[in-house]
């Protein structure tokens, strides 16, 4: 094995404990702060980041008119779009219930990288992916099924919300890669994605809440609530996404996906011992259904290498 490669699954390995850890993170400080100041504020914090950045360093911008769009589109999917689901996901449902959810999200995206970078599934896997797919949808009606009470419809609303944002996420992970293999700029996508979720997230914030408002919500907020903000901004947000894309340069989507499967095991951790959530018969059962595809498909014996789709190498 390359050192290349050792060193890239060192880097997923830190991202999935980093964002294992935000699930309870980002829910415990959305008893301070409402979605959008959340998101404004963070976005803020990692704008600066990336000015300074920017700054020592200016980010080369894509020149031809369809690697711009696809940058914009990534940086889009990845920031304003899947966090923003995120979020107000979290705000409606369990940490516990969100966490698993996503993950979910690797053989998903096994399935699309297949389908989009042309790398290889084998039946086994196709058969996990099945599997795993009615373990995400148990885990996501759960609230409706298990307890068929009005008081838990914002529950389902949440995790069918958590769903869309894995989506989303799955497609920038998609396009990162697909952007990478065109030459664009990894610095571009990881920090100027936040550049762009404050431009558009600060005129919904000042369209939503008057800035009294939001003066006083900061200002009430106690030091561990924008400790997590600070949290999810410099080291879930600039850190994290920067180490995710230099690993997913030795790696291949599908593989590195696999790092995905230790989030939920961080966050349950936090989920029960810090923020004493229960453990809910749908998140038992659904869980259970994940688990049993994710380990159908990741049985397969040593992985064929991928093959990437040669039109997406810049010419």
């Amino acid at each position: 094995m390359s050192k290349k490669r050792i060193n890239a699954y060192l880097l997923l390995l830190l991202v999935s404990v980093i964002w294992g850890a935000a699930s309870p993170i980002v829910k415990y400080a959305l008893t301070w702060f409402h979605p959008v100041i959340f998101l404004t504020y963070r976005f803020f914090l990692s704008s600066i980041i990336a000015l300074i950045i920017f700054g020592a360093e200016p980010a080369t911008f894509p020149k031809k008119a369809r690697d711009k769009s696809l940058a914009f589109l990534t940086m889009m999917l990845s920031t304003p779009i899947a966090l923003g689901l995120f979020f107000l996901g979290l705000s409606k449902t369990s940490a516990l219930s969100g966490s698993l959810i996503t993950a979910g999200a690797p053989i998903l995206l096994v399935a699309a990288g297949a389908l989009f970078l042309h790398e290889r599934v084998s039946n086994t896997e196709k058969v996990g992916i099945v599997i795993t797919i009615i373990g995400t949808f148990m885990i996501a009606i759960g609230p409706l099924v298990f307890n068929n009470t009005a008081n838990h419809f914002g529950t389902l609303e949440g995790n069918l919300i958590m769903v869309l944002a894995t989506i989303a996420d799955l497609s920038a992970t998609l396009f990162t890669k697909i952007c990478m293999d065109r030459g664009i700029s990894l610095r571009l996508l990881a920090h100027g994605q936040f550049v762009l979720g404050l431009i558009i997230f600060l005129p919904i914030l000042l369209l939503r809440h008057p800035i009294v408002s939001i003066a006083a919500t900061v200002v009430d907020a106690p030091w561990s609530a924008h400790a997590a903000v600070w949290f999810m901004a410099l080291i879930s947000g600039s850190l994290a996404y920067t180490l995710r894309d230099h690993g997913l340069r030795w790696v291949e989507v599908s593989e590195a996906a696999i790092f995905t499967y230790l989030q939920p095991i961080w966050a349950a951790i936090l989920s029960i011992l810090w923020l004493g959530e229960p453990i809910t018969t749908s998140y038992i059962i659904g869980g259970g259904i994940l688990t049993l595809g994710v380990c159908i498909s990741e049985y397969r014996g040593k992985r064929v290498p991928a093959v990437v789709h040669r039109r997406h190498k810049r010419k």
